[in-house]
């Protein structure tokens, strides 16, 4: 019997089991995990965020063109991590809804700076409570000591500093 048939054999049938299967479980497994609680956060987001008609993609980079007014969309997308065309649409999408401004860098023609509309602005003005009550959400079951934890082995994880 080849494996094809094994693994598609009725319920009266013995079934091999995998050696990989039985080796890695997979709450277990990091990449599986980060999965999971990458998928958790972007379920909980739409509960929290629903009023504001924004992305998780959009509000962190309100967030960091917040931090870092008149940066290039190079240097934002860079700060979340973000693809070049990922953060062109997006942004291209945020100036529709009058959230952003892109315009010519005056010291590199080659470069698009992006600051905040005063719509923008208040947006993210408006939303710290609700960034709190999500981070509130995603870290419930964990106490204050182990979420500083976590976000330091991750940010270890990742290479990067505060």
């Amino acid at each position: 019997m080849s494996m094809f048939e094994k693994m598609n054999a009725g319920p009266t049938t013995e079934v091999e089991v995998s050696s990989v299967a039985r080796k890695h479980v997979l709450l277990d497994v990091m990449v599986h995990l980060l999965r999971r609680a990458h998928f958790r956060c972007e379920s909980l987001f739409p509960g929290v965020f629903a009023e504001y008609d924004l992305t998780s993609r959009q509000l962190a980079l309100l967030v960091a063109i917040g931090q870092r007014p008149n940066s290039s969309q190079k240097t934002i997308g860079e700060s979340v991590s973000l693809d070049v065309n990922t953060v062109s649409d997006t942004l291209r999408r945020m100036e529709r809804k009058g959230l952003v401004r892109r315009e010519a860098s005056l010291t590199d023609a080659r470069s698009i700076c992006v600051t905040l509309t005063r719509k923008g602005f208040l947006l993210l003005e408006s939303a710290d409570e609700d960034i709190m009550r999500l981070e509130k959400r995603v870290t419930m079951n964990l106490s204050a000591d182990e979420e500083e934890q976590l976000k330091y082995l991750l940010r270890k994880m990742l290479n990067v500093d505060l």
